[in-house]
């Protein structure tokens, strides 16, 4: 990934409201584009002028066009798309909408996203633990024997963990659910738009501020056909008024008191994301996370988790003389205008023996941004 390389996407960065700042923290918040910005703020302002749901009405067929594209992202029907406010509330919804066993079985990788293994167990669902390699990934091999001799009510998987390079095999795990009749949830928070989340899981759900340059605030949840008639959804007489006969139960799952112009911005920004080619854009994103790894390699006090050649553009570095993560954190964004993530083992406290400090790029970033934050991390120590 040398300069040409680099040059070839600084239109993505160019289209980016101008920033002194090197933005490292696209698995928090990814850049919107002027576009994104400028979409969502119009219909803002339109629900001023001629009113909130008028306003939603003209953006219907913008709506229609972006739940089509999303739904093909996720690898579900267009009817089987919820917009909702986040992922959480988006699993949320699911969770409650789909009826498991009290006291069953979820399935889970030990690197799984800490708030969703609270939300299983408060609701009373118990945890098993899920085979893994050396690197973290789900051991085919072992899936197929637990499903076949003790299958759990759920698996459930977050496909790109948070805190550290690491891709979960979802389409091979989807593959052996469904010959064993076993439901699989995907946590794509961090996938949709970083791998491809087209995967025949049961259920998957995302977010749009992260990797596809969306605005917050949106979430949004889908659903795979055999899946609908599982769903136990509850509707007042003026929500179903609302819909069209013959509706998706998915979408009675969507929120109607929404952030409409957040809605409308997603729509723009996996316009954006199609247009640059979701293949390209993927295959970028690992070049920058082993950029990044191959960068970081052997920086004295730091040492990075998981393997260099990890197909995600998250890195986990973690401290290896006592530093405080936080404070690091801190002193890079004020220091040296460098954005990255103190990561706290709470993330993924089955996985995660202490904080580690998260370095995220898109698609822009060069080998002189991960060389400034090589050069600001040594002069730390």
């Amino acid at each position: 990934m040398g300069q040409g390389r680099d040059g070839e996407w600084q239109q993505w960065r160019a289209r980016r409201p101008p920033s002194r700042q090197i933005h490292l923290d696209t698995a928090a918040a990814g850049r919107s584009s002027a576009e994104t910005l400028r979409v969502t703020a119009a219909h803002a302002e339109r629900e001023a002028v001629v009113g909130a749901y008028v306003a939603q009405a003209e953006a219907a067929p913008v709506l229609a066009e972006g739940r089509a594209a999303l739904a093909g992202l996720l690898g579900v029907a267009a009817d089987g798309l919820a917009f909702t406010e986040s992922a959480t509330a988006a699993r949320d919804a699911l969770l409650a909408a789909w009826p498991l066993p009290a006291g069953g079985t979820v399935a889970v990788a030990p690197s799984e996203w800490g708030p969703n293994l609270f939300a299983f167990s408060s609701r009373g669902l118990a945890l098993t633990e899920l085979a893994v390699g050396s690197d973290g990934a789900v051991d085919l091999e072992r899936l197929a024997r637990l499903l076949a001799d003790q299958p759990p009510a759920l698996v459930h998987l977050t496909q790109v963990a948070s805190h550290r390079g690491l891709v979960q095999p979802v389409a091979a795990a989807a593959a052996l659910c469904r010959a064993a009749g076993v439901p699989l949830w995907v946590d794509a928070a961090q996938a949709l738009g970083h791998a491809d989340t087209a995967t025949g899981a049961d259920a998957v759900y995302a977010t749009s501020r992260k990797w596809l340059a969306g605005p917050r605030g949106v979430g949004l949840l889908g659903v795979s056909e055999p899946g609908w008639e599982r769903l136990r959804v509850s509707a007042s007489p003026l929500e179903l008024s609302s819909l069209p006969d013959g509706t998706s139960p998915v979408r009675l799952l969507e929120s109607h008191e929404a952030n409409v112009a957040g809605r409308v911005g997603l729509c723009a920004a996996v316009r954006q994301y199609l247009a640059a080619g979701p293949a390209r854009v993927r295959q970028r994103l690992a070049e920058a996370g082993r950029l990044t790894r191959e960068t970081l390699a052997g920086l004295p006090g730091w040492e990075v988790v998981g393997p260099a050649g990890a197909p995600a553009a998250i890195t986990g570095l973690r401290p290896a003389a006592g530093q405080d993560v936080g404070g690091v954190r801190d002193r890079l964004l004020a220091e040296h205008g460098i954005l990255t993530t103190a990561s706290h083992p709470a993330r993924a406290p089955r996985d995660m023996t202490g904080p580690l400090l998260r370095v995220s790029p898109h698609v822009d970033v060069t080998a002189g941004d991960l060389g400034k934050l090589r050069d600001a991390l040594a002069a730390m120590s």
